[in-house]
């Protein structure tokens, strides 16, 4: 007699900077995170990618007590722009421009924000924490590890685009607390010791002048509780899981990402017709 079997749950891998684009349109996740597929990233998304590389060896630099020097965070950024070895499409801004851009805002970042954070740790990879009553993995890089002046730990996290922070300072954080939950949750299982501080928002405006760059910290009270719920109410990963195991990956035509630049399945879905 053959004996029952149950079968194995499939367990599925959630990037913790994906997490924002699953509730923002499904069918795009799917499309890049399940199917991987892709678009060209462009010449405004260079921008982040040299700036953190540039940024992140200044404060490790500073984390190992060594002494950054500014021509060399600038080497690196100048080499993430014209030596990508990746497929860039330079139509919404060339490479002068973004290196133009990445360098004045590496500076802002460098004299106004690096001075006033005490970080412990710098592009911290967490070994992935599976969750398998939800059937995920959480997997992430956390920017930053913060300590704050009650000895309390948070996350933080580079965010770069042309509405990061508004001319007063004041940081856009809404559309973030599921990522930064899930780094939270990262963190704390690294670290085996409590997150609790507030997670930070370091954004940086990309405007083409002076004038359009804006810098400023925002904080994100309690992300984690957002992402795990509690006994009453289940949080936004308990969402997420349904989503995925049922494979409802239904699409958003009123995205403001549903365009041809940041989906790839934008030519074919079904969901904008």
């Amino acid at each position: 007699m053959n004996a029952f079997v149950v079968p194995k749950q499939r367990i599925i891998p959630v990037r913790a900077s994906s997490l924002s684009d699953l509730f923002d349109c499904p069918a795009r996740w799917e499309a890049k995170n399940l199917n991987n597929k892709r678009t060209p990233s462009g010449g405004k998304t260079r921008i982040g990618t040299a700036l953190h590389e540039a940024v992140t060896h200044w404060d490790y630099s500073n984390l190992l007590g060594e002494t950054p020097y500014l021509d060399e965070c600038q080497d690196i950024l100048h080499s993430q722009i014209w030596d990508a070895d990746e497929d860039t499409d330079w139509s919404d801004m060339d490479q002068n421009t973004v290196e133009s851009v990445a360098q004045s805002l590496m500076n802002k970042y460098i004299t106004q924000i690096a001075p006033t954070q005490k970080y412990i740790g710098v592009e911290v990879k967490c070994e992935p924490l599976i969750l398998s009553d939800l059937g995920l993995e959480l997997t992430g890089t956390i920017d930053r590890i913060y300590e704050n002046y009650n000895r309390e730990l948070g996350i933080g996290d580079i965010k770069t685009g042309k509405m990061a922070t508004s001319s007063d300072g004041t940081v856009k954080t809404v559309g973030h607390a599921p990522q930064m939950g899930i780094y939270t949750v990262l963190a704390s299982h690294a670290l085996q010791e409590p997150v609790t501080a507030p997670a930070r928002i370091y954004g940086l405006t990309t405007g083409k002048t002076d004038k359009g760059q804006h810098v400023g910290i925002g904080e994100i009270e309690s992300p984690a509780e957002v992402l795990l719920g509690t006994e009453e109410e289940p949080g936004l990963l308990h969402h997420a899981a349904q989503v995925i195991k049922h494979g409802v990956f239904f699409g958003n035509s009123k995205s403001m990402l549903c365009s041809e630049k940041y989906c790839p399945i934008f030519k074919t879905c079904k969901f904008r017709k």
